[in-house]
């Protein structure tokens, strides 16, 4: 937006879509708006902007935040539609991991994509079937391509890496993503936000017996039953939809 705001005024603002402010369960508020407006706080409180507004007076007055249009939704349990254009939808569903937390669903000529987020079960911790969202499944029925942060099960407690429980509860395991792909009827499932990251030695504070690898994380998936592709989401990793 920082970039947007010094060289293209003039072209349309962009569309921030996402959840309403929620309250969390410790009582403050998670606010997209409050993000918004405040985005280029450190740039206005530092000078930054005054600089730049002194060298060219036709920049926007608020900075970046001047330049998004916020389109906020409510919690939902069941697919809603949040945005559209042209014959772009793009839907959301309420998802568990911080409060207002949401994933999100674009479909297009060229195929769908579900951007699950950092969502995990409704239950914080077992007994439970899956450590995966029942939302996030319901979103990704029949979709082309699953995009989720994962957690290795090497992080689990019943491993040696001191690893906290409750953290590594609340996140999807790549195993039961790669069940969860099948059940949705998805082909190919991407990893993101990896814990632990790729050749890593150690998860913060917590030592790994040994550095994974992208063949790890496949072989979880595959431990799950998924038989489809598996994109381990490395920095700038892409995957292309193409229309038939």
């Amino acid at each position: 937006m920082q970039v947007r705001w010094h060289f293209n005024l003039d072209g349309p603002k962009v569309d921030l879509v996402c959840h309403e402010d929620a309250t969390s369960d410790d009582g403050h508020t998670m606010s997209c708006d409050k993000f918004a407006a405040h985005i280029g706080d450190a740039l206005i409180e530092s000078g930054e902007m005054a600089q730049r507004l002194a060298e060219n007076p036709s920049r926007l007055a608020g900075g970046p935040s001047d330049l998004l249009d916020v389109m906020t939704f409510g919690a939902s349990k069941d697919p809603q539609t949040v945005w559209q254009e042209g014959d772009v939808t793009v839907s959301a569903i309420s998802s568990r991991h911080i409060a207002g937390h949401a994933s999100f669903r674009v479909d297009t000529p060229a195929g769908s994509v579900v951007i699950g987020g950092d969502a995990g079960n409704d239950s914080p911790a077992p007994p439970r079937d899956s450590s995966t969202s029942a939302q996030v499944e319901l979103l990704s029925k029949d979709a082309d391509v699953l995009v989720h942060s994962v957690i290795h099960p090497v992080m689990g407690p019943d491993g040696d890496t001191g690893f906290p429980p409750p953290i590594y509860y609340r996140q999807s395991t790549a195993t039961d993503l790669g069940a969860l792909a099948v059940r949705a009827g998805v082909d190919n499932l991407m990893y993101t936000h990896m814990i632990p990251p790729l050749g890593a030695p150690r998860q913060g504070p917590y030592p790994l017996p040994a550095p994974l690898t992208e063949a790890d994380y496949e072989t979880a998936a595959r431990d799950g039953g998924f038989e489809g592709d598996v994109v381990v989401g490395t920095d700038l990793a892409t995957l292309r939809l193409v229309a038939d």
